[in-house]
């Protein structure tokens, strides 16, 4: 679920309270979670618990709008990860908390 313009359609991310295009009212609307990869670092220090390095924080650009975008790790071996490639958002588990993290898609 994302933040979306109620006046526009547009997709909001980060969220906010109005629309930053119009002002207006927003409201949160399912996403497909298909996108591409935009750009991504591999990680060599532990930074994300739960995590082992090397890990790769990615920054995808969701199918839904252009410059939609998403910061999450991206569950792959990081020599397996390019520019562009199609990834799927799931929902991982993490020390009882549920994040967001991408897979590549096959």
């Amino acid at each position: 679920m994302l933040c979306r313009c109620d006046d526009t359609g547009r997709w909001i991310h980060p969220p906010l309270e109005r629309s930053r295009f119009t002002g207006g009212p927003v409201h949160f609307e399912e996403v497909s979670g298909n996108g591409s990869i935009f750009s991504f670092i591999v990680v060599r220090q532990a930074l994300v618990p739960g995590r082992t390095p090397p890990y790769v924080i990615g920054l995808v650009e969701l199918d839904e709008q252009p410059g939609l975008r998403i910061n999450a790790v991206i569950d792959a071996d990081p020599a397996a990860v390019r520019i562009g490639a199609r990834v799927r958002l799931r929902i991982a588990e993490l020390g009882g908390f549920r994040i967001p993290e991408f897979v590549l898609c096959e």
